[in-house]
């Protein structure tokens, strides 16, 4: 009896740990006076004022094991979705599409540079979605070409929903670069884009534009330089703080809703 209540107890306080862990914002500054905001602390010796804030706690799913087929087919043929802010429809018919089946799968939300090329050397082009099922490549949302290549993997027609993970762990996102403009006259608006990032405990870096340098940038991804505070998702920009276009932009990328939570 004692061993059980020792074990129950350890698991108790890891849970516990975890939960804290998981509730941490580290703020901190780089050596370029660039201000980052990351539910990860910084790298050693990589930053200074390094301040942390806890935030709301989230929640932990578990989920049960894949049937074999499944495993079999997610080892050796594993699935990734790419995807991009701007893509609407096309983009959740595709992700729906492998979500009813329960099929596990890795979604990339295209936007910066890095994955655009990436993208653009995996499928010839850069349209969106493009589907990859082990070496396998389909672009643009097509149920039926999608549907055979699934099925030539080995993947199940359907998987149990008894069997599936919660898609929180079953769908892992790379989630594009957050940037927010901003200056030190903005005030109110750009205070509260800083809240609504954070409380949804997002990581993302503050450039605060006074230097000719910070207003090129700002020009090149805006268009302008008088408007802040400038959000950037991956390459997409929105001018001034408009707090429901910032949310439907963080929620096409795949960001989470809440600080804490894991990405749909």
């Amino acid at each position: 009896m004692r061993r059980h209540f020792s074990i129950a107890a350890l698991s108790l306080l890891l849970m516990t740990v975890t939960a804290a862990h998981a509730q941490q914002l580290y703020r901190w500054v780089d050596q370029n006076g660039r201000v980052t905001y990351s539910q990860n602390p910084p790298p050693a010796g990589a930053a200074k004022n390094i301040q942390q804030k806890r935030l709301g706690s989230g929640s932990v799913v578990e989920g049960s094991d894949l049937p074999y087929a499944a495993q079999i087919a997610v080892k050796n043929f594993p699935v990734t979705l790419y995807t991009s802010p701007e893509c609407s429809d096309a983009c959740k018919q595709g992700r729906d599409a492998l979500s009813k089946r329960g099929i596990p799968f890795k979604e990339i939300s295209v936007g910066d540079d890095q994955s655009v090329d990436a993208l653009r050397k995996l499928s010839g082009g850069t349209r969106i979605p493009t589907l990859q099922v082990g070496s396998q490549i389909s672009t643009g949302f097509e149920p039926d070409a999608w549907k055979n290549a699934l099925d030539n993997a080995g993947y199940p027609a359907s998987i149990p929903a008894s069997s599936r993970r919660q898609d929180a762990h079953a769908v892992q996102r790379k989630l594009p670069a957050v940037s927010l403009f901003t200056n030190s006259l903005c005030g109110l608006p750009c205070q509260s884009a800083k809240d609504l990032l954070t409380a949804r405990g997002i990581t993302f870096q503050e450039i605060e534009v006074g230097s000719d340098e910070s207003l090129a940038e700002l020009k090149k991804v805006s268009g302008s330089n008088d408007v802040v505070p400038v959000l950037l998702v991956g390459g997409s920009p929105v001018r001034g703080f408009d707090q429901v276009r910032y949310q439907s932009a963080l929620d096409n990328a795949g960001f989470p809703k809440q600080a804490g939570s894991a990405a749909k």
